[in-house]
């Protein structure tokens, strides 16, 4: 990002250019046109000030600050939702993209440009006072892009789990969004080819929603997956979504407004947040044997991720009786069959091991491969819940007998509030 010491250093030589013109049509005998009238001196001048203006509210907490005011508080039993993102969520609401959720009470508050640290330090002005039920977060697209400087990946986890947690503190529901892809298919407003990938390498993109997906599920968090409903076979955004390569076109937001519905309507059957803050869990220390190992049951993620992209959840499933474990209401596609999930493929237990001190399991050979895996387990915070159990040990492949990986993996479990 450039600073107003640059944008003065600029306008200073443009100044200089400026001069030098007016020089030359004195020397020519030519009327001189007035300092204003130089088209470089004039885009530099809105460029300073445009800079001024972004230093002095670099969240720009003044762009619905006056709409804000103005939001009367939720009527009873008022559904209020409010989407927070950037310029995807900021042209929704435009007329040419189609109605924007017609008869809802839902709440557009998208900046154009806008990267993770902005909307965090907004979220507070642009959601919470609104008192929403829901909010649905679309981030991060811009953070790769590095629109407001270099950011690492995990500052930019960071920022979205920030944002999670002062919805739940507040009694709001998160929907957190997958980044949408994105292509070199587009074109800007002269037609000149735009590649999109350049700032925004699809493989960052792949390993943030891998992150987004996660940590919703952990959290219980409702993840909404407008990604994949939008990638072609190459991995990019389809033409026929977007012009640019970036921005949805109408077709777009025509793909993406069911799928954000029926997250926000997931999110509205769930249990309101708040209530979470008054009946914290029982400490393990306190509980018996029995409880502790019935929380060592259901749904565990690998960390790191041993999915190969696009290919289906993996997971881990422990079971108390060796059926199918619930369905998680906010991520359908969770595995809930007893065993090891890999890239989506169902690989059966041939025999395990439970206490409360580890896991140990060997899977059934399909197809020539199987997988061992002979863990620990520990306790960790995760959001506001103490002591949740995690796995953590050396995680076995092999294929026709042959060892083809070893790998130190966490396994996390799926928190249900």
């Amino acid at each position: 990002m450039e600073t107003v010491f640059t944008w003065t250093a600029r306008l200073v030589v443009t100044l200089a250019v400026c001069a030098n013109a007016l020089f030359a049509q004195a020397q020519a005998q030519e009327p001189a046109k007035p300092a204003g009238d130089c088209p470089e001196m004039v885009e530099a001048k809105a460029m300073l000030e445009a800079q001024e203006k972004r230093l002095k509210d670099w969240p720009d907490l003044a762009r619905y600050r006056d709409a804000n005011a103005s939001v009367a508080a939720p009527a009873k039993n008022e559904q209020r939702v409010v989407f927070m993102g950037d310029s995807i969520t900021d042209a929704w609401v435009q007329p040419r993209f189609g109605a924007f959720f017609p008869g809802k009470p839902y709440i557009g508050r998208g900046i154009s440009g806008q990267t993770t640290p902005q909307m965090l330090l907004r979220f507070r002005a642009d959601v919470i006072a609104l008192q929403p039920k829901v909010v649905v977060i679309l981030a991060g697209t811009n953070d790769l892009a590095g629109n407001t400087g270099p950011i690492a990946l995990e500052e930019t986890e960071g920022n979205l789990a920030s944002m999670a947690e002062l919805a739940r503190a507040n009694g709001v529901r998160a929907v957190l969004s997958s980044v949408l892809p994105v292509s070199n298919y587009g074109h800007d407003r002269d037609g000149n080819p735009l590649d999109v990938r350049i700032k925004r390498p699809p493989e960052k993109i792949l390993e943030l929603n891998a992150w987004i997906r996660k940590y919703a599920a952990v959290n219980d968090h409702v993840f909404l997956d407008y990604f994949s409903a939008m990638v072609d076979e190459h991995g990019l955004l389809k033409k026929e979504l977007s012009e640019d390569g970036l921005h949805p076109n109408a077709a777009g937001y025509a793909v993406m407004a069911p799928l954000a519905e029926k997250a926000i309507q997931s999110a509205l059957r769930e249990r309101p947040a708040s209530s979470y803050l008054f009946h914290p869990p029982v400490p393990v220390a306190t509980q018996t044997e029995q409880e502790q190992m019935s929380e060592l049951y259901g749904l565990y993620y690998p960390d790191p991720n041993f999915n190969e992209p696009g290919r289906g959840e993996s997971g881990l499933v422990i079971s108390e009786d060796g059926k199918p474990i619930p369905p998680k209401e906010n991520d359908p596609d969770a595995p809930t069959l007893p065993g090891l999930h890999v890239n989506g493929r169902h690989f059966k237990f041939a025999w395990t091991r439970l206490t409360l001190q580890g896991f140990a399991f060997r899977t059934v050979i399909t197809e020539g491969r199987e997988y061992s895996f002979e863990v620990k387990f520990g306790r960790e915070q995760a959001d506001v819940i103490p002591d949740v159990p995690y796995l953590a040990g050396v995680f076995t492949e092999k294929r026709n007998s042959q060892v083809v990986q070893q790998k130190k993996i966490k396994f996390g479990h799926t928190v249900v509030l």
